[in-house]
């Protein structure tokens, strides 16, 4: 089969974050399937986003870069360092399973990682999967999965970044072979003093903090691939919200030790890991509210070919989380997950199939099941079709269970069947896909008044369409998404869910130098109630960006970017405001 198919959805989607060139060809995605493959194998909706990519965007945060995606809607409670919400073709965050170097990480107490405070200079890839992955991950990986890889440098790299808002970051990374270890490491800082996130709120500036470290090594010997590496997040932001306090420390601690290897006719892979979340809430003559939160986990899979043309996976998952501390007492404190999964992938001829399916048995809840069926043909040698059905779930989070006043004991677990079909197409520097898709969620966790309730069927159902070419000597990319969320009993628009988003990128690059003008599109935005009190709907809005870079030599690059330039003024969640035009200047030296 021709290394193009879904492919060309990757590329479509990240050549609005990058030109396209022959490498973006290339990308190979290692957690669609849990297995290292070109992602025109994978029959999934997958966009993968290089260093380079990430680098080409310009962009101030992780969440910045994730709201270029298709499919991907990004609310903000002001700007870096405050809340964001990821909403992965309608689902909520709590429905999207973020992994770092393939270990699951966030609040055991909210139920998801907030994105807002992850350094983006820390990243070398990251996977968006759009579509359930609950057969391969289990709870969380409802509506999509995150996959962060962290940033190897193979050369000592400095970045540094000044901008408005008082915003400054700087960023060390590099590596070095010791005989038979190599060792690796990342430091950085950054600070802004913000903006007013609320809109009619405290009138205070809501900046931020953080200093990040991160240190590993890695054996490569005859009985396989050694590593261990640990990763520390530390910081403090302000935001604004109708509770009282306006001020948290946060800390988020990963230590993973992992071996790979092969034998017995396979490849095997085994990872330890345990992660720390800490979040103390204070400020504003509020009492200090303490969260912390800590799993550890082991992780297990091993890989057969059984023939030329049909592979095999099998695996195993455990993980404990646990409530260490907080500002309340929860009725239970701790839960446990044990999952098995299996898998099986086939080519024969223009056909490519794959299956998984998984059993997690978690305290409390007892055993779920889930699975994911998948199949593609090849139509021509620049055109494919795709299919694919899976289910999901997701056990509610600590606080959605047991907060006081705002919490349900019980909730059920949210479960999902998500279907859905693509047309992919790549000739040359033209390429284009669409993407029908589908989801039926039972027991969705909604907030009514202020508690929260199971919704007893949502439907989420759109379009995805990605398109990138070239023309004459400017680059063109463009994609765009439907959705239609809806509560089904109710007969009503689920809310913060735009049903028109769109992003558009035109770059040139003239010898030393590339210019590039970006455009981000979403529409009137239903907010629904806040504690029972009915809000506005949100203003449908346009925001152009400019970036330019200059190759100064083949160890500096200088980069310049304006966002909203037209200095808009605008809401993504009712009631906090974005910034208006903002600059940023950066500078990145390499191999000195």
């Amino acid at each position: 089969m021709s290394k193009f198919s879904i492919l060309a959805l990757a590329v479509a989607s990240t050549s609005a974050l990058a030109q396209p060139t022959e490498s973006n060809l290339e990308h190979i995605s290692v957690y669609a399937s849990r297995q290292a493959k070109p992602v025109s194998d994978t029959l999934t909706s997958v966009t993968v986003l290089d260093r380079a990519a990430i680098e080409a965007a310009q962009v101030r945060d992780l969440p910045a870069l994730l709201q270029q995606v298709p499919g991907v809607t990004v609310l903000r409670q002001g700007g870096r360092g405050q809340t964001s919400s990821i909403f992965i073709r309608g689902g909520k965050s709590g429905h999207t399973l973020v992994l770092l170097d393939g270990v699951r990480i966030g609040a055991a107490t909210l139920g998801y990682q907030s994105l807002a405070m992850v350094p983006l200079e820390q990243i070398e890839k990251i996977e968006i999967i759009r579509g359930p992955k609950a057969a391969l991950y289990g709870s969380d990986a409802l509506g999509g999965l995150i996959a962060i890889t962290s940033r190897r440098s193979d050369n000592l790299t400095f970045n540094a970044k000044a901008g408005s808002h008082k915003h400054s970051e700087a960023n060390l990374s590099g590596s070095q072979q010791l005989e038979h270890v190599k060792v690796f490491g990342a430091v950085g800082t950054a600070m802004a003093e913000g903006f007013n996130a609320t809109v009619n709120g405290d009138p205070d500036r809501d900046g931020f903090e953080q200093t990040y470290v991160k240190a590993g090594a890695e054996l490569d010997n005859q009985f396989g691939l050694w590593q261990w590496q640990s990763q520390i997040n530390d910081g403090v932001y302000e935001y604004d919200n109708s509770w009282g306090g306006d001020e948290a420390e946060m800390r988020q601690e990963m230590h993973q030790l992992q071996w790979q290897g092969s034998g017995f006719g396979g490849s095997h892979q085994l990872k330890l890991a345990h992660n720390l979340d800490d979040d103390l809430n204070y400020g504003n003559k509020a009492a200090e509210s303490l969260f912390r939160t800590q799993r550890d986990e082991v992780d297990g899979q091993s890989q057969f070919a059984l023939t030329s043309n049909i592979s095999a996976l099998i695996g195993g998952n455990w993980y404990q989380e646990e409530v260490r501390k907080s500002g309340s007492q929860y009725v239970i404190d701790s839960r446990t997950n044990r999952s098995g999964f299996a898998g099986l992938s086939a080519q024969f001829g223009d056909w490519l199939l794959d299956g998984t399916g998984r059993r997690d048995q978690v305290s409390g809840y007892g055993g779920e099941n889930s699975y994911e069926l998948g199949a593609g043909y090849q139509l021509t040698q620049a055109l494919q079709i795709r299919a694919s059905q899976g289910t999901g779930y997701k056990v509610p989070s600590f606080n959605e269970l047991y907060w006081p006043g705002f919490s349900n004991p019980a909730l059920k677990p949210e479960e999902s069947l998500s279907r859905e079909i693509g047309l992919d197409y790549i000739d040359g520097s033209a390429q284009s896909s669409l993407v029908l898709f589908k989801r039926d969620l039972t027991n969705l966790i909604q907030r009514k008044n202020q508690l929260l309730e199971n919704v007893e069927l949502a439907q989420f159902e759109g379009v995805e369409f990605s398109q990138s070419l070239r023309l004459s000597d400017i680059d063109v990319a463009f994609n765009y998404t439907w959705l239609n969320s809806r509560d089904v009993v109710k007969k009503q628009q689920l809310s913060k869910r735009p049903r028109h988003q769109a992003n558009l990128q035109l770059d040139h690059q003239l010898e030393r130098w590339t210019v590039g003008l970006n455009t981000h599109f979403r529409s009137r935005n239903f907010s629904g109630d806040n504690f029972g009190t009915k809000v506005p709907d949100l203003a449908s809005v346009v925001l152009f960006g400019l970036g330019t870079t200059y190759q100064w030599d083949s160890q500096i690059r200088l980069q310049l970017k304006v966002d909203n330039l037209l200095n808009r003024s605008y809401q993504t969640d009712y009631g906090y405001r974005q910034a208006g035009l903002e600059l940023m200047f950066g500078i990145q030296v390499a191999q000195f």
